[in-house]
C-alpha cells in the first residue's frame, strides 16, 4: 500500500473556511494534492471550534463572506489577535473590496488552486524556518 502523504501529521495542516460546499470541495482537493493535509469549515464559528479543542492548524484559507455571525474578516482579525504567527489568507469574489483588506494576503475568485497552494507553502517555510 502507497502511503497517503496527505494524511501525514508531519504535514501542514491548512484550515478552509468557505462556505460554499462546492468551492469548498474544490480547494480542499487542490490543497491536498499539493500534499498538505485540509481540515474544513463552513463558518468561522466552525472554524474557531477547531482551535478550542486543540487541533493542530498551520494556516488558514478563508472566504471573506461567510454565513453566521461573523465573517472571514473577523475570523482573521481574532485569530491574528490570538495567533499572530498564524498565516491568514483571505479570498472572496467581490474584488471591490480588496483593497480594503491589504493588510492580509487575498486572492480575487476565481483563483489558481496552484498559486494558492505555493503561497501556502512559500509562508509555512517563512514561518518555520524552512523546516517543517
Amino acid at each position: 500500500m502507497v502511503p497517503n502523504p496527505a494524511a501525514d501529521p508531519e504535514r501542514p495542516c491548512i484550515l478552509v473556511v468557505e462556505d460554499e460546499p462546492l468551492v469548498r470541495a474544490v480547494i480542499t482537493d487542490g490543497l491536498r494534492e499539493a500534499g498538505f493535509r485540509v481540515l474544513e469549515a463552513a463558518s468561522a464559528e466552525g472554524a474557531l471550534s477547531y482551535f478550542s479543542v486543540g487541533m493542530q492548524v498551520d494556516a488558514v484559507f478563508t472566504d471573506v463572506h461567510l454565513a453566521g455571525a461573523l465573517n472571514g474578516l473577523d475570523l482573521a482579525r481574532q485569530l491574528r489577535a490570538e495567533r499572530p504567527n498564524l498565516p491568514v489568507v483571505l479570498t472572496s469574489g467581490n474584488h471591490a473590496h480588496g483593497s480594503e483588506w491589504n493588510v492580509m494576503l487575498f486572492f480575487a475568485k476565481p483563483y489558481n488552486i496552484t498559486e494558492v497552494a505555493a503561497l501556502l507553502a512559500t509562508l509555512l517555510a517563512a514561518k518555520d524556518g524552512g523546516e517543517r
